[in-house]
């Protein structure tokens, strides 16, 4: 039996430098890994080159619409509001401020100072206060630290998402998701000349090109921010085609090959990211040479068609921003009223327990409940 050989760097593969490769990255939510088609230095290094960068311009929609990984958590990140401030988004929908924030002002009565701190943690608070212990060593630390409650409050103004999708680097990892399926469905790499050229050669020209002119996908699930990885292999054409569409709204076409003579083959492998399951799609992947030429030339973008592609998964998104905002708030606040209503762990509930209980949950529930009502306001 003859070894395959590295997609990338033409080394044999063996058992010892063989690796798992993802389809779609880890990095987005990808599941399905093959083996047999890259070593594990050329997976290591397209894996801090090419899908880090990938996964970087993907940020934000992987925040946005909570998506699983396999191993790991979505990095938080820093977006700038529509009031100019900076909050940090994480992954499970809450928010964070920049850096903590010390002020301090006289007092009306000219008899003292007002100090306020804004904190990302009670740790975090705890340590600014003993540096205002430190400035006025008359203050009971202590005292100030019993007294201290954590508060939190949603923020006002929306979050600038800017987005900007391509590049090389971003580019080579699109071509190599498509040349993985291409290789993993019985079509060889040397047969994908144009993919492996443009992997393999910094100077390559690039074998992709954005495509909004019709939808490839025809049975296209509602709603859904949906990964895709498609590629067909034509003896007619001589093509091998493939494309890729990532949360629905960044849809690539490529072409991997323009000399193909093997048979007929035709593989789609889709996930749901948020919730990790696989989708059976049809892909329509007739296209001519000269679309796919097109495509590489921007002109298979129609105007406002991007915009409609996200408008397509957009409800999806801010609707499981609000359930997982919702499971957030509730749970915090059933564990903060079962912290302070009174009882012990353990022991039975009394009424006086019960009857705290309404109050402590209320206490946390008002921020959310009031955010809600006021973002219903403004909608109407």
């Amino acid at each position: 039996m003859i070894s395959p050989k590295c997609a990338l760097c033409d080394e044999e593969i063996t058992e010892e430098n063989d690796t798992k490769e993802h389809l779609i990255p880890n990095a987005i939510g990808g599941r399905k890994k093959i083996k047999g088609f890259i070593c594990e230095s050329c997976n290591n290094t397209s894996g801090d080159d090419w899908e880090s960068e990938l996964a970087k311009q993907l940020n934000p929609l992987s925040l946005f619409f909570g998506i699983s990984r396999e191993r790991g958590e979505v990095p938080s990140q820093l977006f700038e509001t529509a009031g100019g401030d900076k909050l940090k988004l994480n992954v499970d929908g809450s928010m964070d401020i920049e850096k903590p924030i010390y002020s301090e002002s006289p007092m009306e009565s000219g008899t003292g100072v007002q100090i306020q701190i804004r904190a990302r943690s009670m740790p975090e608070a705890k340590r600014m206060l003993q540096g205002v212990k430190r400035k006025y060593p008359q203050l009971d630390l202590n005292e100030l630290l019993e007294n201290a409650k954590p508060q939190s409050s949603y923020c006002p103004d929306m979050l600038h998402f800017n987005f900007s999708f391509g590049g090389h680097e971003a580019g080579r990892s699109i071509v190599k998701s498509a040349l993985a399926l291409a290789v993993s469905s019985g079509i060889p790499a040397e047969d994908c000349t144009e993919a492996t050229n443009y992997l393999k050669n910094d100077e390559a020209e690039a074998c992709f090109g954005y495509f909004y002119e019709k939808d490839l996908i025809t049975n296209r699930p509602e709603g859904i921010p949906l990964h895709c990885v498609s590629i067909k292999g034509c003896s007619k054409t001589k093509q091998v085609i493939g494309y890729v569409e990532y949360f629905g709204v960044q849809r690539v076409i490529l072409c991997l090959s323009t000399t193909y003579e093997g048979p007929d083959i035709s593989d789609t492998y889709a996930i749901n990211p948020i919730t990790g399951e696989e989708l059976t799609l049809l892909v329509d992947l007739n296209l001519s040479n000269p679309e796919i030429r097109e495509a590489y030339d921007y002109k298979k973008i129609p105007k406002g068609s991007v915009e409609a592609a996200f408008d397509e998964v957009l409800p999806t998104g801010m609707k499981a921003s609000y359930e997982k905002e919702k499971d957030r708030v509730i749970n915090e606040a059933v564990k903060y009223a079962f912290e302070n209503c009174g009882a012990k762990e353990g022991e039975m509930l009394m009424s006086e327990h019960v009857n705290k209980l309404a109050g402590l949950m209320m206490e946390k529930l008002e921020p959310f409940i009031l955010h809600q009502f006021t973002r219903s306001r403004k909608r109407k």
